[in-house]
């Protein structure tokens, strides 16, 4: 079924009188996903609103205000190791459908957001110095495959220690991808999907450590990233068209901002771009390059990803009128 804009449908809110969980995909409620779709619910995919993380901040703080006190540390409810106990317990008290009050996004999709921007925050995460490498090569002789007591010594997050030890030792570069690099990928993707149409292949269903493993000179993120960009580019004939199209001017931008400002787009993640696209086809040659135009243009906005899209857009166009 074709996927859908959550905005154009009916949104999921909590019933005032009773503060029942109204979440249907996540809910005792036996109809499925195609169910719902046809009464005009839809899933929220992509990325996440500045309204809808504060809302998720807000469910989970809401919980730890009514249940925090049963839990001897908050942070183990984002763990991915949790014990039985703990899962239960989380059950009891309807943690997964908490979190997902009022969102339009499933609960695995919820919590998955939920541990990385409070744990994030919580715990060291990203970039590691030399000394914290060094650290890191003498914790994991001591601790083997043990992540979490690495990442308690490192007071870090478990999954960036993870990764990190498992791309240890890789060389790894950080410039453009080589031809042959691409080649690789690709081979790769095909050998571990067993597809060779690139169209058959979803980007989600493929195991990206094993595919890394088969790129020696990049890691799964890399690899991640770099396949998006080559399977548009050919299923679309990025650079074969690129030459033939007329240079974005101006009078693009304007009329860019006029779509998006008229269209019956509640948050940017409702753009359909390919779409927006159709009225750009003698200067664009893909949905990716309108999405970087945009982008462009937001990013002369101070402050812009704290800003609501209708706000977005109003300065947008009246910085654009001047």
């Amino acid at each position: 079924m074709e996927r859908r804009n959550p905005s154009r449908g009916i949104q999921l809110f909590v019933d005032e009188e009773t503060d029942k969980l109204i979440h249907p995909y996540n809910s005792s409620n036996k109809k499925t996903r195609e169910d719902w779709e046809a009464m005009e619910i839809y899933y929220r995919y992509g990325k996440w609103t500045i309204e809808e993380k504060e809302k998720l901040l807000e469910n989970w703080n809401w919980y730890l205000e009514k249940y925090g006190s049963a839990f001897e540390n908050p942070l183990d409810l984002l763990d991915r190791r949790r014990n039985q106990d703990l899962i239960n317990l989380m059950k009891y008290s309807d943690f997964f459908l908490v979190i997902a009050r009022s969102l339009n996004r499933s609960t695995a999709s919820c919590y998955l957001k939920l541990r990385r921007d409070v744990r994030t925050v919580t715990l060291k995460n990203g970039f590691f110095s030399e000394l914290e490498l060094k650290k890191l090569k003498k914790l994991s002789k001591k601790h083997k495959n043990n992540y979490q007591a690495i990442a308690d010594k490192m007071g870090r997050d478990r999954q960036s220690v993870q990764d990190k030890l498992r791309r240890h030792g890789k060389t790894v570069k950080s410039r453009n991808w080589t031809a042959e690099e691409d080649e690789n990928l690709i081979k790769a993707v095909q050998e571990v999907t067993g597809l060779q149409n690139l169209e058959e292949i979803k980007q989600l269903e493929i195991p990206w450590r094993t595919v890394a493993q088969l790129v020696p000179t990049r890691h799964e993120e890399q690899c991640r990233a770099h396949f998006s960009y080559l399977k548009r580019s050919k299923l679309q004939n990025i650079d074969d068209n690129a030459s033939k199209l007329k240079k974005w001017r101006k009078e693009e931008s304007h009329r860019l901002i006029d779509i998006l400002s008229n269209g019956d787009y509640s948050f940017e993640t409702d753009i359909d771009w390919n779409e927006v696209n159709q009225s750009f086809v003698d200067v664009s040659p893909s949905a990716s390059y309108i999405q970087l135009q945009f982008y462009k243009l937001k990013s002369d906005i101070a402050d812009f990803h704290r800003k609501s899209f209708s706000d977005l857009l109003e300065e947008i166009s009246s910085s654009h009128k001047h």
